[in-house]
């Protein structure tokens, strides 16, 4: 039995894989429980994981790090393929107020964080993870650490301190928030998404984002790139899933077999 007791509270890959399992499989299912219709989702994982380190339970560095700059790199790739399609689209509709409004707010963010710094004294390596984690901002935590130890060879602790104490506080006050506004201006979320949907089917420039399940034999066999041919409109394939379940990136030179569902981006009059 000592052979257990060591997976479970030792060190090394074996308890660090166990850890982070057991983590993530505890998060993920407390994510599915609403009180009051409101879900904190997966940021239990973070909040099982400070229970867990509060109780002694801890990785191994080299794994954490290891861990860390992983998990980070596949954020980031998963983010670019979800909305890589339709970003330069966005730009003709609202994307630069958007972009411009999102900048504002990451230049308050850092000059509040300076102001509270030079007030309270408090060290500026944890001012960096509060501000992570009050924006709940995971890769702006992820590349602080980087650069820190990049700078001076060593890691802070105290950036993922300030982070998990912030963090939770970001998540529950922005909740919060929502609830009040919504409360104030009397807001209904149906009648919002109704309006929403109207307006999107009402304007032709509007993008739209649907999968598509080929059955037509008349595209069955040919090239993406052959398409255009045939649909005189506007569209892009960005991804393919064969009958298998495969997933891959979409080129023009990609043959298009029955049964394939294909990820397509066009106008919504397109």
């Amino acid at each position: 039995m000592e052979w257990i007791k060591e997976l479970i509270f030792g060190t090394g890959i074996a308890h660090s894989v166990l850890l982070l399992a057991v983590v993530i499989a505890v998060g993920a299912a407390l994510a599915k429980v609403k009180i009051a219709g409101i879900s904190l989702g997966l940021t239990w994982i973070l909040f099982v994981g400070i229970i867990m380190s509060h109780f002694g339970l801890l990785l191994d560095p080299s794994i954490l790090g290891f861990v860390r700059d992983f998990g980070l790199i596949l954020f980031i790739f998963a983010v670019g393929l979800q909305v890589g399609p339709t970003f330069f689209s966005s730009f003709k509709k609202g994307g630069l107020k958007l972009n411009g409004l999102a900048t504002l707010g990451v230049l308050l963010s850092v000059a509040t964080t300076v102001v509270l710094w030079k007030v309270t004294g408090v060290s500026l390596t944890t001012m960096v993870g509060i501000l992570c984690g009050a924006v709940t901002n995971t890769p702006g935590l992820g590349a602080a650490q980087e650069a820190y130890h990049d700078a001076t060879g060593i890691s802070d602790p105290t950036i993922s301190m300030g982070y998990a104490v912030a963090y939770p506080l970001g998540v529950l006050g922005i909740i919060f928030s929502l609830l009040v506004l919504r409360w104030i201006f009397r807001i209904d979320l149906n009648k919002e998404n109704q309006r929403l949907e109207k307006a999107r089917e009402n304007d032709p420039a509007a993008t739209m984002v649907l999968a598509v399940k080929v059955l037509n034999p008349s595209v069955i066999g040919k090239r993406i790139v052959d398409m255009r041919s045939l649909l005189k409109c506007g569209f892009l394939v960005s991804r393919i899933m064969r009958q298998n379940g495969t997933l891959s990136m979409a080129s023009g030179d990609t043959l298009i077999a029955a049964g394939d569902t294909l990820l397509i981006v066009a106008s919504a009059q397109d």
